[in-house]
């Protein structure tokens, strides 16, 4: 049973790719059908839903709801990139340094993938900088800040390690973030020759006009910007449970009236929510059957010294190239971790190793597969209005960017990078 629960759970994900259908739900129905044949009680299939990484979800998401249907997110970023919007010779790297600190600090994780790149291309198209260039830099720099432990990616990620069987890596994990896509950003810019400024087109808009919109912070606002501070100082220095802190702090804001009830719940990213739980409850059939095991087997089988890390590095960007990273590739392969370094002497720190896999994920999302390239794409439709040969152009441009980092990220995790903060 363990090749059949494995070809199962492929065939989860390609059912999810041909058909468009959410992956967490196809994996929750796999999971009831793959248990029923393989033996496996329903209290045990129950058994192995992800209840805490469940909480954390709709926790974080539902506060991030309430924090993006009153706008104070999304003013609160116009209102950085207007003071440096001034800045023009250094705008790529603000942008990768401002979208970094704005996801350091977003419990919901969201907020630079589906409002910075509008905002982020329009500036720079205007001072002349390639627009898809600066759209994958804002992505990169969300992903950079993407595991802070504050937020619900950053958050699961931790809960899937720490379920492997492994201490806590909370900062060497975000600190590696940072390591490897900043190194991904210098070459993005290279690669784009982004010292080279030119006319992009945008000759009926103005920096006023990108911010024409921007008015003070009203009181709802500003009190949840304060309610935001407060519950990222009770995760982190309270150390309290993420997802049951986050629905006490949508709780004040909901009396505050900071949001309507509604459309919160509406706002919430349920799709997505579905997608993590779904997936992890069908891996949790899985490993019972024994194809987690044999997927570590086939890794073993092949992986070297030379090739463990870049292998799993690089499996895990091509599975996010059709799924977030956190539903699909972090949870199947660090499982397989302690199993591919011991068939190799355990030549890696295991934190080398996740890190590799946790990346690897996150550098494939600019594909416009993916939803940080998707989002890319969108913007460039917004403001530039391209025919169907243009619009294919961009795909293919953000679809090959995709590729050629998540291989160097690849190659990057054999050469040591991960390893700054380990002290052993």
């Amino acid at each position: 049973m363990a090749g059949i629960s494995l070809l199962v759970l492929v065939g989860a994900i390609a059912l999810s790719v041909a058909f468009g259908k959410n992956i967490g739900i196809i994996s929750l129905a796999a999971a009831m059908v793959l248990g029923f044949f393989g033996g496996v009680t329903g209290s045990a299939i129950v058994a192995g839903f992800p209840t805490g990484l469940f909480l954390n979800l709709t926790g974080m998401f539902f506060f991030f709801s309430i924090a993006q249907s009153n706008g104070s997110l999304e003013l609160f970023s116009k209102k950085m990139f207007k003071k440096i919007s001034s800045l023009a010779k250094f705008y790529p790297l603000m942008v990768f340094l401002v979208c970094l600190c704005i996801t350091i600090v977003d419990p919901g994780g969201l907020t630079v993938y589906t409002v910075m790149p509008l905002i982020t291309m329009s500036i720079g198209s205007y001072m002349g900088y390639n627009p898809v260039m600066i759209g994958i830099l804002a992505i990169i720099g969300a992903n950079a800040g993407m595991m802070t432990p504050v937020g619900v990616f950053g958050n699961t990620a931790n809960i899937i390690v720490s379920n492997a069987g492994y201490p806590d890596y909370t900062f060497p994990i975000l600190f590696n973030g940072m390591i490897i896509h900043t190194v991904v950003s210098i070459v993005i810019y290279v690669l784009y020759k982004g010292w080279k400024i030119k006319d992009n087109g945008l000759n009926n808009t103005s920096i006023n006009n990108v911010f024409e919109d921007i008015k003070p912070f009203n009181t709802k606002q500003k009190i949840t910007l304060v309610v935001l501070v407060c519950m990222i100082l009770s995760i982190m220095l309270l150390k309290t449970h993420a997802g049951f802190t986050a629905f006490v702090f949508s709780l004040v804001l909901l009396l505050a009236n900071c949001a309507d009830e509604k459309a919160a719940f509406a706002g919430t990213p349920w799709e997505a929510i579905f997608l993590c739980v779904g997936i992890g409850c069908l891996l949790n059939v899985v490993d019972i059957l024994g194809g987690l095991t044999l997927m570590a087997d086939l890794f073993a089988s092949i992986a070297t010294r030379w090739t463990a890390a870049p292998i799993l590095g690089f499996t895990s960007s091509v599975m996010s190239f059709f799924s977030l990273a956190i539903a699909g590739p972090i949870p199947t392969l660090i499982p397989t971790v302690a199993q591919v370094n011991a068939s190799i002497g355990n030549v890696f720190h295991p934190l080398e190793l996740i890190s590799a896999i946790i990346n690897g994920g996150y550098t494939a999302t600019i594909s416009p597969l993916s939803m940080g390239g998707a989002m890319i794409l969108a913007a460039y439709d917004q403001l530039f209005k391209p025919d169907v040969s243009e619009k294919n152009k961009v795909f293919k441009t953000l679809l090959l960017s995709a590729i050629t980092i998540s291989i160097i990220a690849a190659i990057l995790a054999n050469t040591g990078i991960y390893r700054i903060l380990i002290n052993e």
